[in-house]
């Protein structure tokens, strides 16, 4: 009958057990039945769906976790920003970094300066 042909079909392709309500292997009766042409053809189709089905699963799975990764990414980077603690000590450290330059800049400038002062002119 018409359900027992999708039962088996949903055996065969989901648990892997392509037998008939006997317990006969389907690819040896199609074999004996129609010759190693339609077994041919059942082997072809049996391998593409495994590989075909198991690779649109897969994609979708791999889509929704860079998805996923992709959103928590977005949701981390805005919290930065929003962060204004963050924002505070990171502006207080790019200002005592640049004070730090000055004074060095200063300092050498001044060191310079003395230098000049003191040599004897020619």
């Amino acid at each position: 009958t018409v359900s027992e042909a999708f039962f088996t079909i949903f055996r065969c392709t989901v648990g892997n057990e392509c037998t008939d309500h006997r317990g006969r292997p389907i690819f040896a009766l199609v074999a004996d039945t129609y010759g190693w042409g339609y077994s041919f053809v059942f082997a072809i189709v049996q391998l593409l769906l495994t590989f075909g089905l198991f690779n649109v699963i897969m994609a979708i799975f791999i889509e929704n976790v860079l998805a996923g990764a992709k959103t928590n990414e977005q949701i981390i980077k805005r919290q930065r920003l929003q962060d204004d603690a963050f924002f505070a000590s990171k502006m207080t450290e790019l200002v005592a970094i640049i004070m730090q330059v000055a004074h060095k800049q200063q300092r050498q400038s001044e060191q310079t300066e003395q230098r000049r002062t003191y040599l004897p002119s020619r």
